[in-house]
């Protein structure tokens, strides 16, 4: 599914206007190129707040459709107008070999590349890690990952539709987290079911939203 772009266009004629026109919180997009300059340290370009999430099973890359666009949007309402974001999807194969596997390592280790270059090169940005049915076993893989001064800079890990809900994070991560599971969801509960329940996530992006921005 291609992102529409989200930056405003101010055309010469709302300038003119007597009101001023308010302007959304700044956004990068994020595409598969993206990513992979977030695996070189060197190119990346450093926000307010950066955000990597991976999406579920069979979801269009990279941010999906039941999580990922719902939470970013809500995201970008709700952050201070001081503060920039990236919202970066995870390019990995999103298999369902994979999610029997326990989550695609080759995701995992672009997600916790990517978070380490982002705190080597962005001392002073807010980082959050992110995931949505197997995309959050690719967080808990990634977190595995990450020296213990690059799990200190990361600011927040919300998941939802966890497999992994009851397994706690390494480090000081696992009290700085948070996860959306639906009431019903079997693959919260460890089974390889998808229910209705693990479907519609909708009511968590909002609250999700605001968890990040209270820590920003």
């Amino acid at each position: 599914m291609r992102l529409s772009p989200l930056l405003p266009l101010i055309t010469l004629a709302s300038l003119t206007l007597a009101t001023p026109v308010p302007i959304p919180n700044p956004i990068i997009e994020h595409d598969d190129l993206d990513i992979r300059d977030l695996l070189e340290a060197r190119q990346v370009t450093c926000r307010s707040v950066h955000v990597l999430f991976a999406r579920g099973t069979a979801e269009t890359p990279t941010l999906g459709e039941v999580v990922g666009p719902g939470f970013r949007d809500n995201l970008i309402k709700v952050l201070p107008s001081s503060r920039t974001l990236s919202f970066a999807g995870i390019s990995y194969a999103a298999s369902y070999l994979g999610y029997l596997q326990g989550g695609d390592k080759e995701g995992a280790k672009t997600m916790a590349t990517a978070a380490a270059n982002i705190a080597k090169s962005c001392p002073s940005a807010k980082i959050f890690l992110s995931g949505y049915s197997q995309g959050a076993q690719v967080v808990h893989l990634a977190a595995a990952q990450l020296a213990s001064s690059v799990q200190s800079r990361i600011n927040g890990v919300i998941t939802f539709g966890d497999p992994y809900v009851k397994r706690a994070l390494p480090g000081a991560m696992e009290n700085r987290r948070k996860t959306f599971c639906n009431d019903g969801d079997k693959i919260c509960e460890g089974l390889p079911l998808v229910t209705d329940p693990h479907m519609n996530y909708k009511s968590s992006w909002d609250p999700a939203a605001r968890w990040v921005a209270f820590r920003v």
